[in-house]
């Protein structure tokens, strides 16, 4: 297949991933994982003409079922193996001179459709940057689906208010309505009106008969009532039906431009509440759970809901001195004097209360996050930037073992051991599949290290077409 010169050519590429709750991870943030599907690509001109093609002029037609590009596993729009897709940029050599190219989505994850609309952008040249190698950096009129893409332009529940009829006017037999908005309702025929205007043709033609016309003509338009029935919204429309002398007009009025969001609500501004922290409920009944089976603020208890003290409880009440009262709750003759030995209280600033206190064995958290290869250095078996280990300054016990990479092998497995003093702990092979590799993989066990143990971590097993960087994770405890 050959070019089309002087055609000029644009770029587009674009990421998209499903936003999901937190996986089995060390964290607990949401996660963020590709999608899959395909984009279909639409020339907003339907032919376009290129006069100064060469060896001849030419006129093509873009065919959009021959541009359906789709994501690769990290969600990234690819075409051919390749991320981004090349696409006609309207210049001056093409006849239309501007067009914009629509794009369309057909998304899923995990075998489930994702519903996102298309929308249309422009394209214009696109002129790589100076390094071949990374073509995009530092280039011009790259398109990012994601900086082009439409969003709505308010965050607030919108505010709909109708159009209203300002002015009525009649033309011939029919009404005419004006709306607020400066255009008509469709005309209206009114049957009074006709009548009206037949009977004054007649008086205006029989001069022996005027005056009967004419009290005819004045007699059907004195007769003609109209009053407004039911309005809806919809396409604008409007009928008139009943009978003389009452008639009834009912409308269909579209709807009117959307106004401005309500405002937050404020100490000194009614608008918007969120049912969130102390309140919920639902907006048409909020509620305060919090309070919830507590006493009003005037409240009063009928004399039964007071029970009468105890033995033990009157004995203290009554007592006329401290002794009496210690006796009365088993304390017997102490003082609980403030003091330092048997027998005493300890004060709230006492200096035993400051003291350290060695935690117990194990009870610690000792964690350990290892860069074992730089993330732009590709994987290879016994690959290490963490040749000299850990040499753990006290006993610690690890319970798992997680491995990630910045980006995943094409396929095959990721092979990671945790060794100690140079072998392999037991339990500590963590061997990831390529799907895994950049969200993770992770191990659980008993890894038990002495003070003054090395810990290791090495690289068994990798898959085809390395991918780069690898990060270990230890949960343990001291």
């Amino acid at each position: 297949m050959a070019d089309l010169v002087p055609l000029k050519y644009g770029k587009v590429v674009g990421r998209f991933l499903a936003n999901i709750a937190d996986g089995p991870d060390i964290a607990d943030n949401p996660e963020f994982v590709p999608l899959a599907g395909t984009l279909t690509f639409t020339a907003g001109a339907p032919k376009v003409l290129v006069a100064g093609a060469d060896p001849d002029p030419a006129t093509y037609v873009q065919l959009p079922d021959h541009y359906v590009a789709s994501l690769d596993e990290f969600g990234y729009l690819t075409w051919r193996g390749q991320r981004g897709i090349r696409l006609v940029a309207p210049t001056g050599d093409t006849n239309p001179t501007g067009w914009t190219w629509r794009v369309d989505f057909a998304l899923t994850f995990e075998g489930a459709r994702v519903p996102m609309d298309g929308f249309a952008f422009m394209v214009p040249p696109y002129v790589p940057g100076p390094d071949p190698a990374h073509p995009d950096d530092d280039s011009t009129g790259l398109v990012d689906l994601t900086l082009v893409s439409p969003v709505p332009a308010s965050n607030g529940e919108a505010v709909v208010r109708g159009l209203s009829i300002v002015d009525v006017h009649i033309v011939g037999d029919a009404l005419v309505f004006e709306l607020d908005d400066g255009t008509d309702l469709a005309p209206v025929t009114v049957p009074a009106i006709a009548a009206a205007t037949a009977a004054a043709a007649s008086a205006a033609a029989s001069a022996g008969t005027a005056g009967t016309a004419a009290t005819a003509a004045q007699a059907a338009v004195d007769s003609f009532s109209l009053a407004i029935g039911a309005v809806s919204q919809g396409p604008a429309a409007a009928t008139v039906h009943g009978g003389p002398p009452d008639w009834t007009l009912d409308l269909v009025l579209p709807p009117g431009p959307t106004g401005p969001p309500a405002p937050d609500a404020t100490t000194g501004t009614k608008g918007i509440i969120q049912l969130a922290g102390d309140l919920g409920g639902s907006a048409a009944a909020p509620t305060v759970p919090a309070l919830s089976g507590k006493a009003a603020l005037v409240h009063t208890h009928a004399a039964a809901d007071i029970s009468d003290a105890t033995t033990i409880g009157r004995s203290v009440l009554t007592a006329a001195s401290s002794g009496t009262a210690r006796s009365a709750i088993g304390a017997g003759t102490s003082s609980l004097a403030i003091g330092t030995t048997a027998g005493t209280a300890c004060e709230g600033n006492d200096a035993r209360l400051t003291n350290a206190r060695t935690p117990a064995v194990g009870t610690s958290p000792y964690d350990l996050a290892l860069t074992i290869l730089a993330q732009g250095t590709t994987r290879a078996v016994a690959a290490s930037d963490f040749t000299g280990g850990v040499k753990l300054p006290r006993a610690a016990t690890f319970t798992s073992f997680s491995v990630r990479g910045n980006t995943a092998d094409a396929s095959g497995n990721l092979v990671v051991e945790l060794r100690k003093n140079g072998t392999l702990i037991a339990g500590g092979t963590n061997t990831v599949a390529a799907a895994s590799q950049v969200a993770g993989g992770v191990v659980t066990g008993t890894f038990a290290y002495a003070a003054g143990d090395i810990l290791t971590v090495a690289i068994t097993g990798i898959g085809t077409t390395p991918g780069k960087g690898l990060i270990v994770e230890l949960l343990g405890t001291a």
